[in-house]
């Protein structure tokens, strides 16, 4: 039962106490104290915060003070009130949160498995997306087809803007409504690639085990998109 009342929220020590006075009935504070082995001064602080808990009342005995364990429902009733409590709270407490969230994070990915979850993430999230690097790579380290890309990117209706190296894999593909290319002779040797869309930027590493850095920052999200739109100017069609 105690290792229950701790995991509700008291101490071992309030546990102590509340359980001596339940096993009890009603005591006094040196009879609570010898139960929990406790220091007397020590129970008489635990005594008043479980009865501003509502975990307990007192009563006058024989013209001495009394301690008396409540109903254990009062736990529940607590947690409903803590409940409620908190709920006001929420709005504010969101507040803070959304602004704590404008600043900038990282997170790592390795392997192809997570790599291949993060294509996904991207073409679920993602309205208009920019790319850049070689898709021979792609192909060649991760075994994920471009292909499957390109369709579930088409079946969800994404917009893209790609610069790739120039091959006969990357030749193969075709601008439409959704898709523009260019090429670059300078992507033939990348190791990286790079997606970017709205305040993200996921840049995959295809070399040694395959990893990924995911980065949600709006300033870094801008620089990229500036650099992106810089090397389409110089890209071929």
């Amino acid at each position: 039962m105690e290792q229950e009342l701790l995991q509700y929220g008291l101490s071992q020590k309030e546990a102590k106490v509340y359980l001596a006075c339940l096993k009890t009935g009603k005591a006094t504070a040196n009879r609570i104290s010898e139960l929990a082995n406790l220091a007397r001064s020590t129970t008489y602080d635990i005594l008043d915060k479980l009865k501003a808990l509502g975990l307990i009342s007192t009563a006058i005995i024989d013209n001495k003070m009394n301690f008396i364990a409540n109903d254990p429902e009062v736990l529940i009733t607590s947690l409903d009130e803590r409940k409620n409590t908190i709920k006001k709270a929420i709005p504010s407490l969101k507040d803070i949160y959304q602004k704590v969230g404008d600043r900038p994070s990282a997170e790592v990915f390795q392997g192809k498995i997570a790599i291949i979850k993060i294509f996904d993430e991207i073409l679920d999230n993602a309205k208009n997306l920019k790319v850049i690097g070689s898709q021979g790579n792609a192909l060649e380290k991760i075994g994920y087809h471009p292909e499957k890309f390109r369709l579930k990117r088409l079946q969800n209706k994404v917009k893209i803007k790609q610069i790739l190296e120039i091959s006969e894999e990357s030749k193969k593909i075709e601008g439409d409504k959704l898709t523009e290319v260019r090429f670059l002779r300078s992507l033939n040797s990348s190791k990286e690639g790079m997606f970017i869309f709205d305040d993200y930027v996921y840049h995959i590493i295809f070399q040694y085990e395959i990893s990924a850095i995911k980065i949600k920052s709006k300033d870094h999200a801008q620089a990229m998109e500036i650099m992106f739109d810089n090397l389409w100017k110089q890209a071929r069609k």
